[in-house]
């Protein structure tokens, strides 16, 4: 509760209501997301109207073309990622999301097509991809910035980062937070209640409709309730970089934060259950065909370098478990003749073949048997070798915590990221694999999967 003074204070003057225009990021994610149905929806209704004119066929439009097309349009952005924050600021990387968003939105159409063929034709399928791209890109670069607009910006008191870090002041420019510090609040001269009474009276100044405390503001006796009983949400510096960027920034990591970490005891075992089935469907899916090019990629390998096929070596899995990972063979022999190294961009220790099957991925796939195993999982932090994961504990803090769930074949690091090299990547990729570990679920999953299909397609492999 506020103090006497306090109170006094917001008696003598009226509350300035915060502005009802803002839009947090879950509200412009909901506007944006409606609109690219709409869009996706109207460009299947001009396929069929194309499809009329050129070919001459009785106009109809069924309502179920494009009410189709509507949910799976947003569907096919949504597992592509095309509501991040970056999505909905930055041109580029939103058509990208639609580029991607228009394979899934024809695959799902050509699936229909072969289901229930009278549904739809061929024709109108590829036009209403084409015309749904057309227009959802359209609508996004004016609905888009219409969303980013000023009058629209949330308004923002930030308490106790001053000046904001890098990671922070990346996410207000995200979010395009019109943000005022409280640099005059000191809680160690000043004390709690006056901290609560002076940052009140900034809220109603600038009309904030959100306050982001730092780490040690959090802890202030009273700072939190206060704000929210004047109407303002309150988030911590770290949850919003997590919320914007989709990583945990490592500053930010309390025992607090690892609160939220176990799974609910509803959904835990389901989870366990649809993970475990997923995993082996997927391992034999790979496996079969990996399986008829396995001798020419073996006859390549061992023409290309002297040396075995298959190559294991020591990871360490769940709980730091260690384990033997299989993988095809893409260094010479002695590459490791003076220890274990990370490998880096351009590696001489990489054979001419192992450089293709690094870029394609083909390498990981015998991982699939480690997979059936039970050592690892699809989806999950990338299990590392025993001698970095003791430097990397050493050396970065919350290391181990990257532990607490399976190792996978892919994982959010790997279509966020890259792969680590050095100790300063590595904790840009650990601070994916907290986000993960914190956050992981059947939504999360589907877009890891389709995020490393469009990985493996780009080559993208070291």
């Amino acid at each position: 509760m506020l103090n006497s003074h306090a109170r006094a204070a917001a008696n003598a003057s009226p509350r300035v209501l915060p502005r009802r225009t803002a839009l947090s990021i879950r509200e412009r994610q909901v506007i944006l997301a409606v609109s690219d149905a709409l869009a996706g929806g109207l460009g299947c209704a001009v396929a069929y109207l194309v499809d009329e004119r050129l070919l001459g066929r009785a106009l109809v439009v069924p309502k179920f073309g494009p009410a189709f097309y509507a949910l799976a349009w947003v569907a096919g952005l949504f597992l592509v990622d095309g509501y991040s924050s970056q999505g909905l600021s930055q041109r580029q990387t939103s058509l990208i999301a639609v580029a991607k968003g228009s394979l899934i939105a024809g695959l799902l159409g050509f699936a229909i097509f072969f289901f229930q063929p009278y549904r739809m034709n061929r024709p109108v399928i590829v036009l209403a991809v084409v015309f749904g791209a057309l227009l959802i890109f359209l609508e996004r670069i004016s609905v888009g910035r219409l969303l980013l607009h000023e009058a629209l910006a949330l308004r923002s008191v930030l308490v106790g980062a001053q000046p904001p870090g890098p990671d922070l002041t990346d996410t207000l420019h995200r979010a395009r937070h019109e943000v005022h510090l409280a640099a005059e609040l000191d809680h160690r001269s000043a004390g709690p209640d006056k901290v609560r009474e002076e940052l009140i009276e900034l809220v109603h100044e600038h009309q904030a409709n959100e306050v982001i405390l730092s780490r040690e503001a959090m802890e202030l006796p009273g700072l939190v309730e206060a704000c929210i009983n004047e109407g303002v949400r309150v988030i911590s510096v770290g949850a919003m970089v997590e919320r914007y960027q989709a990583r945990v920034p490592l500053d930010e990591v309390d025992g607090h934060w690892f609160v939220g970490v176990p799974e609910s005891d509803l959904w835990a075992r389901p989870y366990f259950v649809i993970r475990r089935v997923i995993d082996l469907v997927i391992s034999a899916l790979i496996s079969l065909p990996f399986l008829l090019v396995l001798p020419l990629l073996a006859l390549l390998i061992r023409l290309d370098s002297p040396g075995p096929i298959f190559l294991q070596q020591r990871r360490v899995g769940q709980f730091g478990r260690e384990f033997d990972l299989l993988k095809l063979r893409t260094m010479r022999s002695d590459a490791e003749s003076d220890g274990p190294r990370w490998a880096v961009a351009g590696d001489p220790r990489v054979t001419r073949v192992g450089g293709i099957l690094r870029k394609t991925r083909l390498d990981e796939v015998p991982q699939a048997l480690n997979i059936v195993r039970g050592d690892m999982s699809f989806i999950g932090p990338r299990p590392e070798r025993p001698e970095f994961v003791h430097r990397l504990e050493a050396e970065i803090p919350h290391y181990r915590t990257r532990l607490l769930v399976p190792p996978g074949l892919t994982g959010w690091a790997q279509v966020k990221g890259d792969y680590a090299g050095s100790v300063s990547e590595s904790i840009r990729k650990l601070e994916y694999d907290l986000y993960y570990v914190r956050n992981r679920s059947v939504r999360l999953d589907l877009q890891i999967v389709v995020g490393t299909v469009f990985t493996v397609l780009g080559f993208r492999g070291r």
